[in-house]
């Protein structure tokens, strides 16, 4: 089993695009304002009108493609966290001869020391970044320096 490393979050590429469609609405907003406030004449109201209703689909789209983005990275950040405490699971087993849970692993990622069993006895863990190529270890946490 190889070392799992650092939990990586996944990234949201296509989050940039429905932020620029709010950036967007609002300069529309802001020129249907000034048609609005340009005069009684037919022509800016016609414009006016329909830069108004360009600017509230626009926000509508924007909001909605915001929420699916966050909808999405929190799917995918659930699962990919999922697959990483289980190839922490698996490689703890096979490396150290100790069995951690989920929770475990969520514990010492935040920082906070797991209690396991090793030969008998309880064994205070922290995983702990041991090379430059982001390979982590399992440390006794009372044997690390406070921080």
């Amino acid at each position: 089993m190889t070392n799992p490393g650092l939990y990586q979050a996944p990234t949201e590429g296509w989050a940039f695009i429905p932020f620029l469609g709010a950036v967007a609405t609002f300069g529309i907003a802001v020129i249907a304002v000034l048609y609005w406030f340009a005069g009684p004449g037919r022509t800016f109201r016609l414009r006016a009108c329909a830069l108004t209703v360009l600017a509230v689909v626009a926000g509508a789209a924007s909001v909605l493609g915001l929420i699916m983005a966050a909808e999405s990275f929190e799917e995918r950040d659930s699962a990919a966290f999922a697959q990483y405490t289980t190839a922490v699971h698996d490689w703890a087993a096979e490396k150290y001869g100790v069995t951690l849970t989920h929770d475990d692993v969520a514990d010492m990622m935040r920082g906070r020391p797991a209690v396991v069993e090793r030969n008998g006895a309880d064994w205070h863990v922290l995983l702990e970044v041991s090379a430059p190529n982001g390979n982590v270890e399992l440390h006794d946490a009372r044997e690390l320096p406070a921080q």
